[in-house]
């Protein structure tokens, strides 16, 4: 018990010199701070899965908007009164757009 009596005692002598050496260093600029996360790990996937797929879908609307485009503004080859280009358009978004809905029930999270 006296022991830890003097323990206490010491630590708490000390503490203030402690404390100004901290704050010296501080106001010198060279007190270094360091981080670390933890756990963020699945997070971060969840992030990056979660912007691949709002990336992919960004880019297969902007292929349905730019084949519809296309399809209206009747620019030959046609195929059945259908510009060729707008309907490889779209059946590129089509299996863009399957594969992105394979891709989410897999995960099994909608």
């Amino acid at each position: 018990m006296a022991s830890s009596g003097t323990d206490l005692f010491h630590l708490l002598k000390d503490i203030p010199g402690e404390v100004r050496a901290i704050l010296k260093l501080a106001r010198q600029g060279k007190v270094k701070i360091e981080f670390e996360h933890r756990g963020l790990e699945p997070m971060i996937a969840a992030n990056d899965r979660i912007s691949n797929r709002l990336s992919f879908a960004i880019v297969l609307a902007s292929l349905v908007i730019g084949s519809g485009l296309i399809v209206l503004s009747g620019i030959p080859p046609k195929w059945h009164e259908i510009p060729v280009i707008g309907l490889a358009g779209f059946l590129v978004a089509g299996a863009m757009g399957f594969w992105l809905l394979i891709s989410i029930m897999r995960s099994g999270r909608m």
